[in-house]
């Protein structure tokens, strides 16, 4: 019977952070970001997905990567370890940038998403694309256009924040095992060092076999 090893806590505490973060991250991206209204309220549009704007591809995408890192840096070598913890804390910080300035600049990231959903329902109704265009823009500019952020967008910050605060719980553990060795945590692949001695052909072996 194969005894369960309890991982330490930072290492409990980096990997549900930063699972939940990247998690966040990319769900929020693909959810929806903003909702636009035209003319106080009266005309409403498809509420804009944060994959519909190219800051929302990239969280998408940072956010699968970051929890691939996680799920992988307990099997990495030791020696690869900090770089993927580095990794980790940057993917979040990035995501978490890009999704703050989508939420502080929210009008001018989705307005030309916005007026391209206003101009696809004119068409659908039998308007010519170029005269729904000029009708949405000559709307726009006499009544205005009123964004809301939406979850999408507030989960994909909240994820970015979990998703850093988790990196540099990983780096504290990367630390930690480096000092404590397989103490705790135990590797599962040694060290190139290590395991070159292992097979007969690093330095110490080379050592014994002509003392």
């Amino acid at each position: 019977m194969l005894a369960v090893v309890k991982p330490s806590p930072l290492r409990l505490w980096g990997f549900l952070l930063t699972v939940l973060g990247g998690a966040l991250v990319a769900f929020g991206s693909i959810g929806n970001w903003a909702a636009i209204t035209l003319g106080g309220g009266t005309v409403n549009v498809v509420p804009t997905k944060g994959v519909d704007v190219w800051q929302g591809k990239v969280t998408l995408i940072l956010g699968a990567l970051i929890v691939i890192a996680i799920l992988a840096l307990r099997f990495v070598r030791p020696e690869r370890r900090n770089a993927m913890a580095v990794a980790i804390t940057v993917g979040g910080l990035v995501a978490f940038a890009l999704a703050l300035w989508a939420l502080l600049a929210l009008k001018s990231v989705v307005q030309d998403t916005g007026v391209d959903a206003l101009v696809k329902i004119l068409v659908g109704l039998g308007v010519s694309a170029t005269k729904a265009r000029e009708q949405v823009l000559s709307t726009m500019s006499r009544e205005g256009i009123a964004v809301k952020a939406q979850v999408g967008l507030w989960m994909t910050v909240a994820g970015g924040v979990l998703a850093t605060a988790g990196g540099f719980v990983d780096l504290a553990w990367v630390r930690q095992k480096k000092i404590a060795g397989n103490t705790i945590d135990p590797d599962t692949l040694p060290a190139k060092a290590d395991a070159a001695s292992a097979d007969g052909t690093g330095p110490d072996a080379e050592t014994e076999a002509n003392p």
